[in-house]
């Protein structure tokens, strides 16, 4: 239910950014490297509050469903669970035993450097001058650790809320050495 919820929000946050990318990832391609992050926002909140495997996909899944009625289409599905499972990675990566925001910002560089790589070809990037294309590459990298802190920020006043007591898993104490 909590995936269910925070896809939700994630959905209908992602409703107006789709409509904004359609129009505008083509002709102003720096302006949609900058607000391509956004897609991280959900993902992030799920695995920060939740802790648990499988939930940026299941909550990215849910975003995805409520975005087929944008220019995205059915491809919304796949685009979404794209960025879910790429956030998954990193944490699979420890076996989900490490929750620092450094993991979270990591993953979410890792993941855009890589989408800015195929994003490259249909943006026709290698057409544009090699200082853009340096700006192409660091405002993706920065979209990423910005809407990685908005997310990491709503998980912390969700948690600060109590929203999700009995949700995570507890949470370890750290014992002192000596």
């Amino acid at each position: 239910m909590a995936c269910a919820a925070i896809g939700a929000a994630t959905g209908v946050l992602l409703l107006p950014a789709n409509f904004v990318a359609a129009a505008i990832s083509a002709a102003v391609p720096l302006v949609y490297a900058a607000m391509v992050g956004v897609w991280l926002v959900g993902p992030v909140v799920a695995l920060a509050v939740l802790r648990r495997p499988g939930a940026a996909v299941l909550t990215m899944l849910i975003a995805g469903i409520i975005n087929i009625p944008t220019p995205a289409g059915p491809s919304a599905i796949i685009t979404n669970l794209m960025v879910g499972v790429a956030l998954e990675l990193g944490f699979l990566v420890t076996l989900y035993r490490i929750w620092k925001p450094w993991l979270f910002y990591l993953t979410a560089v890792v993941f855009e450097t890589f989408y800015a790589i195929s994003a490259y070809a249909f943006f026709n990037i290698d057409d544009m001058a090699v200082a853009v294309q340096g700006v192409f590459f660091g405002l993706m990298a920065v979209s990423a650790i910005v809407f990685t802190g908005i997310g990491l920020m709503i998980a912390g006043r969700l948690e600060a809320t109590g929203v999700a007591r009995g949700i995570a898993p507890r949470r370890r104490p750290v014992l002192s050495e000596g």
